[in-house]
């Protein structure tokens, strides 16, 4: 997938016309041009000077972008041309009303030369696009204005009429009065997104054999170490190997509290070092730290056309050539009933000016840009629009217990033996077993043996399978030790049913050992907002029932389901699925819940968890605070709404305002729109598009946040 930069675009025709003009680059596959945010994705085989040759021969500017800290180039959008056109467009008015005749049109026609020149950039883009066939709106101001001056000037050569020179002022005046504060409000709407990619510094401080040397951050490579002085932001993911200081991790997280780090703590690249000087061992290069992920799943969020998005960018594609057809419409019959071109004119030309596509084309990517944008601040990371779109709809949330609601630092309670075995003994024996595992259970039940000084062993042969247990021999008796099912497939009857670990030698029960694993500290309120907005929730773990059953009634859960195997967890999420008529979402961090987070409608993976988990989810909390999930639900929530009243407004607005510029409504009411207010009602129709998704900015899910 390649990005390019795009300039020139001023309306959802314009990303349209790019759009078919890099469709037809031999080896181009999927293009998809992002009106709001200004940015061009194409996946295919083709090469970048043909894609840049393609937009420039469209009459628009490319330019490719590599570097992940660089947002997509933006137009200057100046006050000048305005002022010019404004103080222009006055003085035409002032001509109009204090000059005379013969003399007053031409003294409107000079003063209106600097208006015309300050908005020379709608008749070099529009009519050049008008003869290719691909009009966009600049058309629609071109040839409205055009029109108005043509006229004018046949009007005062024949020496009699209406003159139209103060309406063409005004309009130029007022379309790049509207153009500059939609562009300023534009970029307040994508700052979240250009802040991130930001972050990240450029230098790094290496320490070499001969000292100190400063390198760009994408020379870094694991195994570097890496000086990082307060005030710094730390250059890559590692651990410290030297110092202690506080970091502020908050653009991950949404923490609000420095972290302290100590020698063997890891750290994250773009966080920042507070108030101690640390050494770091960098442990990936630049392009595989978290951070670059960030930017890259934020980057994937905008590549793809949402769902919600294909209908308005298809109706906003036409829209141009439709307006151009119904203001030919309306001056062939309000000619035709009047007879009176000054007549038919006003109406055509409130036509072209009153029509809106920009409100259409940007009524759904500015809302989603701003969505995605607010929830990178907060630690919620959106892969797509359309999984943003299916998240405000889930209403039933399933949950992995281990690492997700739980800590996933658990501790040895109890070891229950079976009848006439000792307790250490067994424990020495279980933790001899599981010390080759990675298991959170297993470090667990290694630590407790640890801290008795329990002499562990080596296991002569070493069996681990996954969602079961472990399988080994240990001074030549063979142990079975994992869970309960694991026991009874052997054949093995188990006398305990509360015990989390279980364990038999030679084929005989020995016993097994409790062990518990405290609750995130915000889960119970993470379970509570999702339920008081209606949101059913599940825990699914492959926990015995006894232990899962104490955790779900702790923390308020619906329902649960324990002792499930990575395969079953999938197909109790099939059976969830299919009783529920709206999207399930699934909340994992481990390698097994992989399978879960893909099979889900939504999946969520804790940014904390595994890569796999990660990778399979469609949504990524980069904290492991359980109240991110319904902060998340209630952002694509709000999200989608806007995205709603957007649409809405858009049509809404072009569907009475066409008509009522064409003078639907002058033969029974005398209701008629001058061409000077349907551009001020045209400027006012996008910015009320943008400053509704600016809204989003100010994001704060009422009491639950990403944020402790």
């Amino acid at each position: 997938m390649k990005t390019f930069s795009i300039t020139g675009l001023h309306c959802a025709g314009c990303a349209r016309n790019a759009e078919r003009a890099v469709s037809a680059v031999p080896g181009s596959g999927k293009v998809y041009v992002n009106f709001a945010t200004g940015k061009l994705t194409v996946s295919g085989e083709c090469s970048d000077e043909a894609v840049i040759a393609a937009v420039e021969a469209a009459g628009y500017r490319a330019e490719r972008m590599t570097d992940p800290r660089r947002a997509p180039r933006e137009e200057r959008v100046s006050v000048l041309p305005f002022a010019v056109a404004a103080v222009s467009a006055l003085a035409v008015w002032i001509a109009m009303h204090c000059v005379s005749e013969p003399w007053g049109g031409y003294l409107q026609l000079a003063l209106l030369v600097p208006a015309l020149v300050a908005g020379s950039g709608f008749y070099r883009t529009g009519i050049p696009l008008l003869l290719r066939g691909r009009p966009n709106m600049d058309t629609l101001i071109a040839c409205g204005t055009g029109a108005a001056v043509v006229y004018s000037l046949l009007t005062l050569a024949r020496g009699d009429g209406h003159l139209y020179f103060e309406s063409a002022g005004m309009i130029v005046a007022l379309i790049l009065f509207g153009r500059m504060l939609e562009a300023r409000s534009r970029r307040r709407a994508t700052g979240a997104i250009r802040e991130l990619v930001s972050l990240l510094p450029e230098r790094a401080v290496r320490i070499g054999k001969t000292g100190d040397e400063e390198i760009a951050v994408s020379a870094i490579r694991p195994g570097d170490r890496l000086r990082v002085r307060p005030g710094e932001r730390i250059p890559a993911d590692g651990r410290v190997s030297e110092g202690a200081s506080s970091v502020d991790e908050s653009m991950l997280t949404g923490e609000s509290l420095p972290v302290a780090k100590f020698v063997g703590d890891r750290v994250t690249g773009a966080t920042v070092n507070l108030d101690g000087a640390l050494v770091i061992e960098a442990d990936a290069a630049q392009a595989d730290s978290t951070f670059s992920r960030i930017v890259a799943m934020v980057e994937a969020s905008q590549a793809e056309r949402p769902r919600v998005a294909r209908v308005a960018d298809f109706v906003a594609g036409i829209f141009v050539q439709c307006v151009l057809v119904v203001a030919l419409l309306t001056f062939a019959v309000w000619f035709a009933a009047t007879g009176e071109a000054e007549t038919a004119l006003d109406f055509t030309l409130s036509v072209l000016v009153v029509a809106c596509p920009c409100a259409l084309g940007l009524a759904t990517p500015i809302a989603l840009v701003a969505g995605v944008g607010a929830g990178a601040k907060r630690g919620v990371l959106f892969r797509n629009g359309d999984a943003l779109e299916t998240l405000s709809k889930v209403r039933t949330c399933v949950f992995d217990k281990t690492g997700t609601l739980t800590t996933g630092v658990f501790r040895v309670a109890e070891v229950r033996p079976a009848a006439g075995a000792a307790a250490e003994e067994l424990l020495a024996a279980i933790a001899s077993a599981e010390n080759r595992s990675a298991h959170p259970l297993a470090r667990a039940l290694c630590a407790a043996a640890r801290d008795r000084s329990l002499e562990l062993q080596s296991p002569e042969e070493f069996r681990e399978r996954p969602g079961y247990g472990v399988e080994c021999v240990l001074g030549g008796r063979r142990w079975l030790i994992g869970s309960a099912r694991m026991l009874r497939d052997a054949g093995i009857a188990v006398a305990d049913a509360e015990l989390s670990v279980y364990a038999a030698c030679d084929g005989i029960y020995a016993g097994g050992a409790l062990l518990e694993d405290t609750p995130r500290p915000r889960a119970k309120a993470a379970i509570a907002a999702l339920r008081e907005r209606s949101v059913r929730t599940v825990m699914l773990t492959g926990d015995a029932a006894a232990p899962a059953g104490r955790l779900a009634a702790e923390l308020g859960l619906d329902e649960f389901r324990a002792g499930l195997l990575p395969g079953d967890k999938l197909e109790a999420l099939k059976e969830l699925r299919g009783k529920s008529s709206a999207p399930v979402a699934m909340v994992g961090d481990g390698v097994n819940d992989a399978p879960a987070l893909a099979g889900a409608d939504v999946g969520i993976a804790v940014g904390s968890g595994s890569a796999a988990a990660m990778e399979s989810a469609q949504v990524v909390l980069v904290g492991d605070d359980p109240a991110a999930v319904p902060a998340a639900w209630e952002l694509s929530r709000r999200t989608m709404r806007i995205v709603r009243e957007n649409l809405f407004w858009a049509f809404f607005y072009n569907a009475v305002g066409i008509p009522f510029a064409a003078g639907a409504f002058y033969p029974l009411f005398g209701w008629k729109l001058f061409p000077a207010f349907g551009a001020f009602a045209m400027a006012c129709s996008s910015l009320c598009v943008v400053l509704n998704a600016l809204r989003l900015t100010r994001f704060s899910p009422g009491g639950v946040t990403g944020q402790r």
